[in-house]
């Protein structure tokens, strides 16, 4: 309906300038019913702009060709071919619209051509130089926008594939969290009960009911957060944060590591939250399959406008820390939040996870 109104109103618009422009050029012919037929046309193939802008443009140019070999007064029509130039190449891509300019300087300069043999308008260089213009500036103009605005779909879509890849990621990081935390403690477990089941049953007891529990805590925020990233949640589906850590200490404790956590009540915010929890359960899930015999000491504290995080063992470390997907995770969680982590062996033995988090998010 919005086309078809500017094609009407266009309509008026050239057939009422028309008669205007005949007052100032009295050696050509003067408008008659012929010439409002023409405009009018002229006008209303404009309508057709969006669904066959080739057609729009080709239909565009014949009647004005006709118009001007009837010898009829230079006007506003020339503008609904200027217009109909500009709408394709805006919608077409440079092959047409260069194509269909091409062909219509060329249909226009034979009009002119033919025009100067009938003996209608005097055709000067200049004149054909100044239709040639009306019709390569608005390509000009139209090819501009249409390459800007190709450029602009194709940054947002890629835009939009760096950020489902990011969330794939995501995704991916919280996964290896998760499981790699669950199934490490369930092995340690289960290695405790192989142990003592016939000597201890009630430690064998014990260590199947921690592998019950943490199995299912796994399986449980697996199952949470697959099912909102199937709903595409807008909220983060990280939940878990500083105040799970105890829960989350119970559960490497029963696995066989003893822990000693040292926590200072910090209110901090979301993204620091989650990256500070899952530091400590990577830590302590390699520390669960790494480190052997030892004891590990989580300390979280604040120092200034940052959250420190530091998680040590006493086990065997490591000469040569190759980064796998636990601690390139870590890394990547807590930069996203404009910290700083680094990991590696201890002078005194054992291995340090150490990362230093800002308080509130404008701190990053």
């Amino acid at each position: 309906m919005l086309d078809i109104g500017i094609a009407l109103a266009a309509a008026v618009f050239v057939s009422v300038g028309t008669f205007g422009a005949a007052t100032y050029q009295p050696a050509a012919r003067p408008p008659d019913a012929v010439t409002v037929s023409l405009t009018v046309l002229a006008a209303l193939a404009l309508a057709w702009r969006r669904r066959a802008p080739v057609a729009m443009l080709a239909s565009v140019v014949a009647v004005v060709c006709g118009y001007l070999l009837i010898g009829y007064p230079y006007g506003p029509i020339q503008l609904c071919m200027v217009f109909a130039m500009f709408e394709l190449a805006r919608q077409r891509g440079l092959r047409t619209s260069l194509l269909a300019c091409g062909v219509s300087v060329l249909v226009v300069m034979a009009v002119f051509t033919a025009g100067r043999l009938l003996g209608g308008h005097d055709v000067t260089v200049q004149l054909v130089g100044a239709w040639t213009g009306w019709l390569i500036v608005p390509w000009s103009v139209g090819a501009l926008v249409h390459v800007r605005t190709a450029a602009t779909k194709r940054e947002r879509r890629e835009l939009a594939a760096r950020a489902a890849l990011e969330e794939r990621m995501r995704v991916a990081r919280d996964v290896h969290d998760i499981a790699g935390h669950g199934f490490s403690a369930v092995a340690m477990q289960a290695g405790v009960a192989l142990v003592v089941f016939d000597e201890q049953p009630k430690q064998a007891k014990e260590s199947l009911e921690a592998i019950q529990a943490t199995s299912a805590k796994a399986l449980s925020d697996l199952r949470t957060m697959l099912d909102a990233f199937h709903r595409q949640a807008t909220e983060p589906v990280d939940t878990q944060g500083l105040r799970d850590l105890d829960a989350l200490v119970d559960t490497v404790r029963a696995g066989g590591l003893p822990v000693r956590l040292s926590r200072e009540d910090v209110t901090v915010s979301e993204g620091t939250d989650r990256a500070a929890y899952r530091v400590v359960q990577e830590a302590l899930t390699n520390a669960l399959r790494h480190a052997g015999p030892t004891t590990a000491d989580v300390d979280v504290h604040r120092d200034g406008d940052t959250l420190v995080v530091d998680v040590r063992d006493s086990g065997v470390g490591a000469d040569n820390v190759t980064p796998g997907r636990g601690l390139a995770g870590m890394r990547e969680r807590v930069a996203a939040v404009g910290g700083e982590l680094t990991a590696g062996s201890r002078a005194a033995g054992g291995f340090q996870v150490l990362a230093r988090l800002p308080i509130s998010e404008g701190d990053a």
